[in-house]
């Protein structure tokens, strides 16, 4: 414990609680996570080695010469390195230098990375090597040749059963290694977990490095410090339990693994302190509501894997991983909005420590100012992020009838239940026949029937799992058809429609980048953007080349802008044509090619662009490399680009008449 004390109860807290135990409220702990705009920042204290490369190169010294930025973190950044004296490309990990980092973190980082290094397993990223210099802290790592289940989840949304299976069991094994040697990870989270090479084998960084930077010391930030990622944290870690062992490494495993299932992380919301809450009140959605043919070792394993209490959790990852690639379980549990339907002999013969806390932090969540406002999930470059949690649907049709039948002998009585409409012929006082099942009363029929009121029910009923209704729901709530407008519904809705859709993730995209039914977003759009023209929708190319170039939502990346930027001049777009072709004309970025300035330049011309026009004729009428002088062309483009408008095209025009 340390002196900390509830500003609500005045009751003592652990370090690093980010809520009351007793009373449920939050404290002033600090969360580490992914945001960068969450952490503490000083004007005169660069936040990223980027602004600044000169003092990191001096304190890695000769040995290793500063690549790039290859990834972000909420205290630490990932450049690549060329190690001189060995001839190979590895990665150096380092605390962010807007961090104060007293000689006690420091010495608790080597210790754990120390620890970390002792491991050898197929599926851990080895520590090479840890370093201490003028107050700045790096681990030394190989360069891994694959991508980040981030950036997977980010393109993919959702990934094949299987898929999922191997990669949370391969990931498993390495956490089963670690915790064998008494390491827990902690921070397990898609970033994390890396995927290399062809075959995609899982490597899991970071091990043990969540530990070192979670000393306890309020001096780390303004504040106290809790270290995680929200969406991915457990309940203890939440709730700064001092007791932290292996199974939290579960429950965030089993988060990842529901993630990559659903297309959505079982929780989210506006800020770190209303994701944390609900992973302590809440109950994540039943997967096999979101989940087609969801085996049922699978729905066991993450079930089990997502309860609160550690105690009803498996007592290993190798039990969790075995449950998950098991071909039958005896008993699938039940996945309710509440929890387990029946609660399992553990959690009746123990497992209470929970409880009283729980009744306590569910009564002033209550309270909590916005919690139940919840935002879609961030994925992602964001949980990506994860679809939302759709707004709570209309009453069934069931429990409000449209119209009460009037019930006389020998009369059709129509009778609706949920989904199915019955006919009942001369019905018993009793109603003890069978009723005959018409047809179902569901959202494609109402939409097509244009029973607009009925339709929003339907379809905001179905929108969780029938991707087409909530595109429906969506549609409606936008334009107040069947319903009154409600924007942030509408972008609630689309959420659920635009996971497997890149048409409707632009429109999405679109929504956030205006904050038309949410607040503005620039992370959440580019991230939409992204997976829209990765899904070949070509209207997003040239918006996503424009806001990695200019580092809107993203961090700024002028090669991968380029990349976009002529993925959107080979289907015609004409801003985009001028740019490639400018880039290669001057050489930056890419290789200096006036042949394929001239193509792009060329381009745009026939588009009747007076600037490519232009350009065409000083490149006939100069030459180049790869492009033959001809000063009758160079002319005829010139009286072009004159005709157009284009002044120095006039004022050349003039002077070479003269």
């Amino acid at each position: 414990m340390s002196d900390r004390s509830c500003p609500t109860c005045q009751s003592p807290l652990p370090a690093a609680a980010a809520f009351c135990a007793l009373c449920g409220a939050a404290t002033a702990t600090q969360i580490f996570g992914d945001s960068l705009s969450a952490l503490p920042r000083d004007g005169a204290v660069a936040v990223s080695y980027e602004l600044e490369p000169e003092r990191l190169q001096r304190a890695l010294g000769g040995q290793f010469e500063l690549g790039r930025l290859i990834g972000r973190g909420g205290y630490a950044e990932v450049f690549a390195v060329r190690d001189l004296r060995l001839k190979r490309e590895l990665a150096i990990k380092v605390l962010r230098p807007d961090l104060i980092v007293t000689p006690s973190i420091l010495a608790r980082f080597r210790r754990e990375a120390e620890a970390v290094a002792a491991l050898n397993h197929p599926n851990i990223v080895p520590v090479f090597d840890v370093g201490e210099v003028d107050g700045i802290c790096y681990i030394v790592m190989p360069l891994i040749q694959g991508e980040s289940l981030k950036s997977v989840l980010l393109r993919q949304r959702r990934l094949p059963i299987d898929e999922v299976r191997r990669i949370v069991r391969e990931a498993a094994a390495a956490l089963a290694a670690a915790h064998k040697a008494g390491v827990v990870h902690r921070d397990i989270k898609p970033e994390n977990i890396m995927l290399e090479g062809p075959e995609r084998r899982v490597r899991l960084m970071d091990f043990g490095i969540s530990k070192a930077m979670d000393s306890g010391e309020t001096q780390l930030t303004r504040t106290g410090v809790i270290v995680g990622t929200p969406q991915y944290m457990s309940p203890e870690q939440a709730s700064g339990d001092p007791n932290i062992d292996h199974r939290a490494d579960q429950y965030s495993l089993a988060v990842v693994g529901y993630q990559m299932l659903s297309g959505r992380a079982p929780f989210d919301g506006d800020t770190a302190r209303a994701i944390m809450a609900k992973q302590l009140l809440e109950e994540p959605a039943p997967l096999p509501t979101l989940v087609d043919n969801l085996p049922g070792p699978v729905s066991a394993a993450l079930f089990r894997g997502l309860r609160k209490d550690p105690k009803q959790r498996f007592d290993s990852i190798a039990e969790f991983a075995d449950t998950l690639a098991a071909t039958s379980v005896a008993e699938v549990p039940t996945w309710t909005a509440n929890g387990p339907a029946t609660p399992s002999p553990r959690v009746r013969a123990g497992g209470t420590r929970w409880i009283p806390w729980l009744i306590a932090a569910a009564a002033v969540a209550a309270a909590w100012v916005g919690l139940n406002q919840v935002r879609p999930p961030v994925v992602a470059l964001s949980p990506p992020p994860p679809a939302p949690v759709a707004p709570p649907p209309p009453a069934p049709v069931s429990a409000a009838p449209i119209a009460a039948p009037v019930r006389t002998p020998n009369t059709a009585t129509r009778v609706t239940a949920r989904d199915t409409v019955f006919v009942t012929t001369n019905p018993a006082p009793s109603d003890s026949a069978p009723p005959t099942p018409l047809a179902p009363i569901d959202c494609a029929t109402t939409v097509g029937n244009q029973e607009w009121a009925l339709a929003y029910q339907r379809c905001s009923a179905e929108a969780r799992t029938n991707s087409v209704a909530a595109r429906h729901a969506a549609e409606m709530a936008a334009t107040g058809r069947g319903t009154a407008v409600d924007q942030r519904a509408a972008t609630n809705y689309y959420e659920l429609a635009a996971a497997t859709n890149p048409q409707l993730q632009l429109l999405l995209a679109n929504r956030y980048d205006q904050g038309v039914g949410a607040a503005r977003d620039p992370s959440r759009a580019t991230e939409l953007y992204l997976s829209a023209a990765i899904g070949r929708v070509t209207e997003a190319y040239p918006i996503i080349a424009r806001r990695l170039e200019a580092g809107t939502g993203a961090p700024r990346s002028e090669r991968e802008a380029v990349r976009w930027y002529e993925k959107a001049a080979q289907v015609g777009h004409l801003a985009s044509q001028l740019k490639i072709a400018s880039v290669y004309a001057t050489g930056r970025l890419v290789s200096r090619s006036d042949s394929a300035a001239q193509k792009w330049y060329e381009e745009a011309a026939r588009q009747g662009s007076a600037i490519g026009q232009f350009e065409v004729a000083k490149l006939f009428l100069r030459g180049g490399r790869g492009v033959r002088k001809s000063d009758e062309e160079g002319i005829s483009w010139l009286e072009k680009a004159a005709a157009a408008g284009h002044e120095e095209a006039r004022r050349e025009l003039a002077r070479r008449k003269r």
